[in-house]
């Protein structure tokens, strides 16, 4: 069972997951989940490490009343947990507006983050599609979430997946009432705003970039981008949909294996 852990800052009481021992890595999720949710799967298959999730504004075990969210905000949440744990060096994982995030944290903090890992992110959401799809999440977010957690399941995993659920309202009816919908609506909100372009060339870490070839919900290309960025990269493919870090987490734990021990 994880350890949870609460501290405050900056207006915020800020909760994460501390288990294991080992070199530390740091798990950031992605709009809409939070560190169990997107990393339950993952973290069998990182019982040598020290792993440490913090859930950020809008998710899980943060309360944030601010009303906008900001990327420097979300960033300053995760590196307090880091502090708060007593961690100086460590290894960062953000998953989607996770890796945003971390994108961020790890060019601000270049002397403290060694290995660097990015799945399904992007680098802007200015695109007219992602424009569109945000805008979608934050309005249904707040006057409909059970749309919305359908829309996510949908195009969040792939076809055979969901085809194996018998009942998938039930499903739906546990993320409406398990989810932090108005935190859900701030960070869409968040993901129209995002830009990492000017802090790709500031990371020094060796970094992975890990794109999904399946993926709905950001488009593949934004990983090519990415790694393009970034100096010490290595670009590799999933090849599975957004949430593939839930739908098929072993092969997934893999790269991240071979990756953390080169």
């Amino acid at each position: 069972m994880s350890k949870i852990e609460h501290l405050q800052h900056d207006g915020a009481r800020v909760g994460y997951r501390d288990d294991g021992e080992g070199r530390p890595l740091v798990l950031v999720h992605g709009t809409g989940g939070d560190g169990e949710v997107n990393f339950s799967g993952v973290m069998p298959y990182l019982s040598a490490r020290r792993v440490i999730r913090p859930d950020y504004a809008g998710a899980g075990l943060t309360d944030d009343p601010a009303k906008a969210l900001t990327l420097d905000r979300l960033a300053g949440q995760v590196l307090a947990a880091v502090d708060h744990a007593g961690v100086e060096s460590f290894d960062l994982l953000g998953f989607s507006l996770g890796a945003a995030v971390a994108a961020r944290l790890a060019a601000r903090q270049p002397d403290r983050i060694e290995r660097l890992v990015l799945v399904g992110g992007f680098v802007t959401g200015a695109d007219p599609r992602s424009q569109m799809q945000f805008r979608h999440w934050a309005d249904l977010a707040r006057r409909d979430p059970a749309s919305l957690a359908r829309l996510m399941l949908l195009t969040g995993f792939s076809r055979a997946f969901l085809a194996g659920i018998d009942d998938m309202e039930s499903v739906v009816a546990e993320m409406v009432a398990s989810s932090n919908w108005q935190g859900i609506a701030r960070q869409a909100e968040l993901d129209l705003q995002v830009d990492v372009s000017s802090d790709l060339a500031d990371i020094r870490a060796h970094t992975l970039v890990l794109g999904n070839q399946q993926d709905q919900m950001v488009d593949p290309k934004a990983s090519i981008a990415l790694a393009d960025g970034i100096g010490r990269t290595t670009l590799d493919w999933i090849d599975g949909p957004h949430l593939a870090l839930m739908e098929t987490p072993k092969p997934i734990a893999e790269l991240l294996t071979r990756f953390f021990h080169d």
